[in-house]
């Protein structure tokens, strides 16, 4: 009995008051149910309702698919960001500022493709929140959407989407809107700056007396909400009936969304938690997850509740409790005796609205079949919650930091090859951000200290740049070499100002008023003029005319300003001997993860530990001194060797592992080492 008080307290469904659906208005008594039994289906969809582009009763045109890669900016992607619109709608979600909500806790704020226009989540019931946003976009970028739900009076499937209700034969049904000729559409007649189109009539809905939205006014609800968001008027008109309509149930119906692996989980996914098959019920959006080191994930979410609210925004480290709930799915029996598993809950995705044979038809994309967990297969699904367990699982601060580094020398490895990427670049900051509030928050370390133990001058040269603004973001074809010339002109310049006795912010690679010239003249005169490769673009780039880039401010500090007092990437002889590696001392090696500067001192040998599978390469000067490598097993046996007579050496085994670097005949000097 307490657990189903418990169940009840925290779900959330539909109840039925003044303000509920009205048999009066549409034809249609009471929320749609799931589908029966007899008509369910999984991976393979039946045939959904016939198509009928421009029909009167269609909400918005479909202009797009789900798996369309445009070029078009939006409000949380860059033009010719090479995402599909799967994609954009995760991006978008993970764009969302927290801000405080009435009550407790916070909400997040909505962005939206109308110039600045932004608002905060409106107050609503568990479910509305999921099918608001998925709707909400697909609107807003002509994106198919639609799910389905049972009739049980007249028998029949109801399907509910951007063409409208309707059955079957793509026909409207009961007295539901003929929303293309009864509303208006403003979205072609609005630009930033110009008053808001209003619809007085829509202001006036609400879905019941709980949906109240007052920093909008004293008796605005779900209508006056909708009519901030929408040029598209039908779509507010179109939203508040599928809230209406269509609940918690619908969603853990295989018609609409499907179960997935957890280590697959992204924004936009849902939770469920079902205590029965019918009726009550909880969805809990994902909003925004990421994986701090390899195996593990954070995720964020937001839900409402009954009676309605703002959604509440949930941080990972509470989130967590959700997903390794028995409700989502998980083992045991609810209080009817029912297996949590067969009750539709746990981590569910979106299905994919394609045109089929004349038909719309809800699918399993093809790029998800890797993720793809059937519905049957009850045992892989009541396994998911403890899987989450470890998914979730809190990462020691250690953990994060290698894994942040390790990023960034990801984005610099990508950088050495086509040093003109700008999403590496933003990668690389991206991983420098998490350092900063990382090494703050658990080593207090500050991002000065940060930028001087962790920057290098090729960060510097390859600063970010604003993507819309810059025109090197477009192209395709920089080279290996080229990175070599760049970063020769770069230590060119620093040579020339170490002469002088200043300190020169190094010249970031971007295109000048002059174009690029400083770098091809550069390579001309190192007689590698043939290398450099013109300017040249993979598709029409809108930042083709630009004249001169725009580097972003998330470069570091000043490369001048940097306090010398921290420890430094480039270290002496006379102040970095075993500041990285266990002098002498295997047994007590550091972890190692990305790229390192170290000195060789005289009587050293440097020890770190790396896991199984990793490359560790050493490079430095052979002709300065000569230094080798030795894999060694934890317990000290010797598992290979590099000792040649380049400027690198290399060593990898397929068990974690000891690296020693040592100096041939006491061969001192600086080197590099990097964990790959």
């Amino acid at each position: 009995m307490l657990l189903t008080l418990t169940a009840l307290l925290a779900g959330c469904a539909a109840a039925p008051d003044a303000y509920g659906p009205s048999e009066a208005e549409t034809g249609l008594s009471g929320p749609l149910e799931p589908i029966p039994e007899e008509g369910k289906f999984d991976e393979t969809a039946p045939r959904g309702p016939r198509i009928t582009d421009g029909s009167a009763t269609e909400v918005w045109a479909v202009t797009h698919g789900w798996d369309d890669v445009s070029v078009e900016a939006g409000p949380a992607w860059s033009a010719n960001s090479d995402l599909t619109w799967e994609e954009k709608y995760e991006a978008w979600l993970a764009s969302f500022e927290t801000v405080a909500r009435s009550g407790y806790g916070q909400t997040f704020q909505i962005s939206t493709p109308h110039g600045e226009r932004s608002f905060i989540a409106p107050t609503l019931e568990c479910a509305e929140v999921g099918y608001m946003l998925r709707a909400t976009f697909a609107a807003w970028y002509g994106l198919p959407f639609f799910i389905q739900g049972w009739d049980s009076h007249t028998r029949q499937r109801i399907f509910a989407g951007h063409f409208g209700f309707v059955n079957s034969d793509g026909e409207r049904v009961a007295r539901f809107p003929a929303f293309r000729t009864r509303y208006s559409d403003h979205s072609g007649d609005w630009s930033a700056g110009q008053s808001w189109p209003s619809d007085e009539r829509l202001r006036g809905y609400r879905l019941a007396n709980d949906d109240g939205n007052p920093w909008l006014g004293s008796d605005a609800g779900a209508g006056a909400y909708f009519d901030e968001i929408f040029l598209n008027k039908r779509v507010g008109y179109f939203l508040r009936l599928l809230l209406l309509y269509f609940g918690s149930a619908n969603l853990a119906d295989t018609a609409n969304t499907y179960h997935i692996k957890p280590e697959t989980l992204r924004g936009g996914d849902l939770l469920l938690e079902r205590w029965q098959r019918r009726g009550i019920g909880h969805t809990i959006p994902v909003m925004r997850v990421e994986a701090p080191t390899p195996g593990r994930l954070q995720a964020w979410v937001a839900s409402g509740s009954m009676p309605r609210r703002q959604p509440v925004w949930e941080e990972p480290a509470r989130a967590r409790n959700s997903f390794t709930d028995s409700s989502a799915g998980g083992v045991g029996e609810s209080a009817d005796g029912e297996k949590y598993a067969a009750l539709g809950g746990g981590v569910r995705r979106w299905r994919i609205a394609a045109r089929v044979g004349g038909r719309w038809s809800n699918q399993v994309p093809s790029t998800d079949q890797s993720s793809y967990l059937a519905s049957d297969d009850l045992e892989a699904i009541a396994a998911r919650p403890a899987q989450f367990e470890e998914l979730l699982a809190d990462v020691p601060p250690e953990e994060a930091r290698d894994a942040a580094l390790a990023e960034i020398e990801g984005a610099r490895m990508h950088l050495r090859q086509y040093p003109a990427s700008c999403s590496a670049r933003t990668r690389r900051e991206n991983a420098f951000e998490r350092l900063y509030a990382l090494m703050q928050e658990h080593f207090m370390t500050d991002r000065a200290t940060v930028d001087a133990t962790y920057r290098t001058l090729e960060d510097a040269v390859l600063a970010e740049l604003d993507y819309e603004a810059s025109r090197t973001c477009c192209w395709n074809s920089t080279t290996a070499a080229m990175f070599e010339i760049i970063m020769s002109y770069a230590e060119k310049e620093q040579e020339a100002a170490l002469a002088a006795s200043m300190c020169v912010q190094p010249t970031v690679f971007r295109a000048e008023t002059e174009g690029y010239s400083r770098w091809s003249a550069h390579a001309a005169s190192l007689d590698r003029g043939t290398e450099w490769v013109a300017w040249s673009e993979d598709e029409r780039c809108a930042q083709r005319d630009v004249s001169e880039d725009t580097a972003t401010g998330r470069r570091g500090g000043s490369f001048c300003d940097r306090d010398t007092s921290a420890p430094d990437t480039t270290p002496t002889p006379s102040d970095a001997c075993d500041e990285h590696g266990a002098n002498n001392d295997p047994s007590a090696a550091t972890g190692l993860a990305g790229t390192l500067n170290a000195t060789l001192c005289e009587g050293d040998e440097d020890f770190y530990r790396v896991s199984a599978g990793t490359t560790v390469t050493i490079r430095f000067s052979h002709a300065a001194g000569d230094l080798d490598l030795e894999a060694l097993s934890l317990t000290g046996e010797r598992l290979g060797s590099s000792a040649g007579t380049e400027d690198s050496e290399t060593v990898t085994a397929d068990q974690d592992y000891i690296v020693r670097v040592y100096g041939y005949s006491g061969a001192v000097g600086d080197y590099t080492i990097i964990a790959e």
